[in-house]
């Protein structure tokens, strides 16, 4: 039993319009890690508000995407949606399925980015923390690592040799 052509048609507009924002947020999170390296805040806070006015749109899609599929009695997950791409139109349907394999491509691309920029937000902020203890004469404390490689703020009174 196929879908009816506006169902079809609604979950294609959806899916290409996940693809467009998909590909904005990766180049918002690219853009926000070149500011991050540089250290350019002007061009990091405007990364960081385009990420997140992308990241609205793609969960408003993704909401919308939801709300059809329930709509037709798919979940929303990876399996649904391949079921509900299968009852589309033959033609509509070798379309679809390598867009949604896109989709699945780009996310995990905006993952691993994310990931990387929380990396060097989280290196940025360890820097940051040390030279302020340098500053106030180690009053602020010190970013350690244990010796299981986990970093562990202690104060400066501890011995190195136990990191």
């Amino acid at each position: 039993m196929s879908l009816p052509g506006d169902c079809q048609r609604e979950l294609a507009d959806i899916l290409s319009m996940e693809k467009l924002c998909l590909s904005r947020l990766k180049e918002s999170l690219e853009r926000e890690y070149a500011a991050l390296e540089s250290q350019q805040i002007d061009t990091l806070e405007k990364a960081v508000k385009e990420k997140q006015s992308t990241l609205d749109e793609v969960a408003e899609l993704q909401r919308r995407r939801s709300g059809l599929l329930r709509q037709y009695g798919f979940s929303n997950d990876n399996s649904g949606v391949s079921q509900c791409i299968e009852r589309c139109s033959p033609s509509l349907s070798r379309e679809l399925l390598p867009l949604w394999e896109q989709l699945h491509t780009l996310i995990e691309q905006c993952r691993d980015q994310n990931l990387v920029n929380g990396r060097v937000l989280e290196l940025n902020d360890r820097r940051v923390q040390q030279t302020l203890a340098v500053l106030t004469n180690g009053t602020q404390p010190l970013e350690l690592y244990c010796s299981q490689g986990v970093s562990s703020r202690q104060g400066r009174s501890t011995p190195l040799a136990r990191a």
